[in-house]
């Protein structure tokens, strides 16, 4: 478990705002590009404009597939070098993993996030504690290099009884693969989806989920719960799909979310998005 402090009389920095980035997919070698989209240079550029807000974010995270493919320990090392801005404006980092990373590349890579304790077995899982809300980042990381994800029971009963435990503060969940139900035909999110919904829409603490892997930028409720899809940093699936980040900020009663698309004209970027939080 990380406690962030309440940073609000810490000079420079915004103690409800977090950047929230997904899917940077960062090759081995910054000239690799998919199609026209240059992996590289849209992590640089994101990374550049969060270090240009007034006040830096209290927290980044990066939802799972930092790699570009194969989570080879070569793409680990690019995309580390890549993050140094963000540990010279001393953001801390919090990570989830997809289905494209490889843990103990990932471990031997990141080791801040490896030294971390390890509630559940095996699984890159934490809980990140701020004055006002709670961020529960799992690991849907299944098979590398295969498409759909699963949290698995050992991960579902842990997830169980930390939200138990901690009910008196709204809950943000993160997670990379969708938490839908599968088409059977084509399975690609969360294989089991319905044990996660079915611990987490009754408890009404949860406020959202934010995943990626699908590279789309969306926003659905459940039960009044937000689903929030975030965009890809690398690359979009449809090119009519933004890429970029989102900055988050907490209120006491919601969030806002903002496009920070890469393309400019995109009619999602800098749009603001208030999610309020159900009873």
């Amino acid at each position: 478990m990380l406690t962030v402090r309440d940073a609000g009389a810490e000079e420079g920095v915004d103690s409800n705002r977090w950047a929230l980035l997904s899917d940077t997919h960062i090759p081995s070698d910054p000239t690799i590009k998919k199609g026209n989209a240059d992996m590289t240079a849209h992590l640089q550029a994101s990374l550049a404009e969060i270090k240009a807000l007034p006040k830096r974010p209290v927290g980044l995270m990066v939802n799972g597939d930092c790699p570009y493919d194969f989570g080879v320990p070569e793409e680990y090392a690019h995309f580390v070098s890549l993050m140094k801005p963000v540990g010279e404006m001393k953001v801390p980092m919090h990570f989830t993993l997809g289905n494209h990373d490889r843990r103990e590349n990932f471990w031997n890579a990141l080791t801040e996030a490896a030294a971390l304790p390890r509630p559940v077995a095996g699984k890159q899982v934490s809980i990140v504690e701020s004055p006002a809300v709670n961020w529960f980042l799992l690991d849907s990381l299944e098979v590398t290099k295969q498409v759909p994800g699963r949290l698995g029971a050992e991960q579902l009963d842990w997830l169980t009884k930390a939200l138990d435990a901690r009910a008196d503060k709204p809950a943000l969940i993160m997670v990379h693969h969708h938490p839908a139900a599968n088409d059977p035909g084509k399975p690609a999110g969360i294989a089991d989806a319905e044990a996660f919904l079915a611990i987490i829409l009754p408890r009404r603490q949860v406020k959202a989920v934010f995943f990626g892997h699908t590279h789309v930028w969306q926003m659905t409720q459940r039960e009044g719960m937000h689903l929030v899809n975030l965009p890809a940093v690398a690359y979009p699936f449809k090119e009519t799909e933004p890429t970029g980040w989102v900055n988050c900020e907490i209120r006491p009663t919601a969030m806002t979310l903002e496009l920070r698309a890469h393309n400019t004209e995109h009619p999602a970027h800098g749009k603001v998005h208030e999610l309020a939080w159900r009873a």
